[in-house]
């Protein structure tokens, strides 16, 4: 029986990336929401209501993350260059669109 090999072409090896970088922005910002949400009451200080960290769970998560991490760092507000990290967060959530976009133009 004749042994066939496979070589994946250069797209497959560039989409199989992105499929792992966008399950890597998608997933650990959720595990951390949820991980706020068990043990503590970070999420429940840095939001008055619960529909704002159920909507950032879904449609933004690091910018979730990241808002809550600098409301609870140390001054149970977000100011001056706290504001830059939020900023990071919403950058990691458009590229982790980007990034959804892109791979469901392949498919």
């Amino acid at each position: 029986m004749p042994h066939v090999s496979y070589e994946p072409s250069d797209t497959e090896v560039r989409d199989l990336g992105l499929w792992l970088w966008f399950a890597t922005l998608s997933l650990w910002p959720r595990v951390l929401l949820i991980a706020f949400w068990i043990f503590g009451s970070l999420l429940g200080d840095a939001f008055s209501t619960w529909i704002v960290p159920v909507l950032g769970f879904l449609a933004a998560p690091a910018t979730t993350v990241s808002y809550a991490l600098m409301w609870g760092l140390n001054s149970e507000t977000v100011s001056g260059a706290e504001w830059l990290v939020v900023a990071v967060g919403v950058l990691l959530d458009l590229w982790m669109w980007g990034c959804w976009v892109r791979l469901r133009g392949r498919t």
